[in-house]
């Protein structure tokens, strides 16, 4: 049986979009994330292959025929919901050094079947449809070109892999965990990227966050088990409560990348650049510890796969 083709325009289109559109706000979508998913929607129903947006000429023969309907989609999006689109959709991001200077990974938000890849090429845009999407890891960089993508060193390429194996579940945990110290604790991770993104750097602020981040995290931990946590900033005391409630773990070489004292944030203690990046992985890195050892933490995803 062959599907009609959808709507692209007229009554028929905005009647779809709007029955579209309503039935993800009835599923608690955001409005940032509702034209990918809205997408997806009318891909699956008529069985073709969409692309996401990207240079029309780039793009595989089979998602060009399509970019017009996918476009349309987004511009309904665009003239019905204007600059509230603009919110991140993402779930979280990570920092990272590529060959002597600061960039932000973004991770992406999740869909269906994506195979993840990282290569220097550059691909085009994933579409949806049937089977796997593919999606480089090099691409989610923020401010990436094909130009610098095509550069990387080995080292580089090496950082991003290792970033994305760490942001994705961290990320999703976060979100996924339906705990009031935990969604502070997202706050806390955006902090201490600002801080370390910021023009000149504010390396204390951004180490104090992470901090911030890490204790709310195995505070919520220490909470999820049953147990009670005192007004500390000491992660060494908490993870000693936590070992308590019968969790092993060892995160000994994260806290120590993350203590500080407050007076960070005023200058009183020193903070290099690469202090405030360790701090911010490593209180990503805390979150999969905590999670893998059993913390009573929700992932939020299915398992990722990635070659190279």
């Amino acid at each position: 049986m062959t599907l009609q083709r959808p709507p692209a325009r007229g009554p028929e289109f905005e009647a779809m979009m709007a029955q579209i559109d309503f039935k993800l706000s009835n599923e608690g979508v955001d409005i940032p994330t509702r034209p990918m998913l809205a997408v997806r929607e009318v891909s699956m129903t008529y069985n073709l292959n969409m692309p996401l947006g990207g240079d029309l000429a780039r793009l595989p023969p089979e998602l060009r025929e399509n970019a017009a309907l996918s476009e349309a989609i987004n511009q309904w999006y665009r003239d019905n919901y204007g600059d509230r689109l603009k919110e991140d959709p993402c779930p979280g991001r990570m920092v990272i050094l590529l060959d002597g200077d600061l960039y932000v990974l973004r991770v992406p938000r999740i869909f269906g079947s994506v195979n993840f890849v990282l290569t220097r090429q550059w691909l085009p845009n994933p579409g949806i449809g049937r089977g796997p999407a593919t999606c480089n890891i090099t691409q989610l960089v923020e401010g990436m070109t094909a130009a610098k993508a095509g550069r990387l060193s080995d080292v580089a390429l090496d950082a991003i892999g290792a970033a994305f194996e760490v942001s994705v579940p961290a990320a999703f945990t976060l979100e996924s965990t339906d705990h009031g110290l935990m969604f502070i604790a997202r706050g806390d991770v955006e902090a201490a990227i600002n801080g370390l993104m910021a023009r000149g750097g504010r390396y204390g602020e951004s180490k104090w966050s992470s901090l911030q981040a890490a204790e709310k995290v195995l505070k919520a931990a220490i909470d999820r088990a049953g147990a009670k946590f005192g007004f500390t900033h000491g992660l060494a005391g908490l993870c000693e409560t936590l070992a308590d409630t019968g969790l092993v773990f060892d995160a000994d070489n994260q806290v120590a990348a993350i203590q500080c004292k407050p007076g960070i944030r005023y200058g009183e203690e020193p903070c290099t650049r690469d202090e405030a990046l360790a701090a911010h992985h490593a209180s990503l890195e805390l979150v999969n510890i905590l999670r893998e050892a059993g913390a009573r933490f929700e992932l939020g995803i299915g398992g990722l796969e990635q070659t190279s």
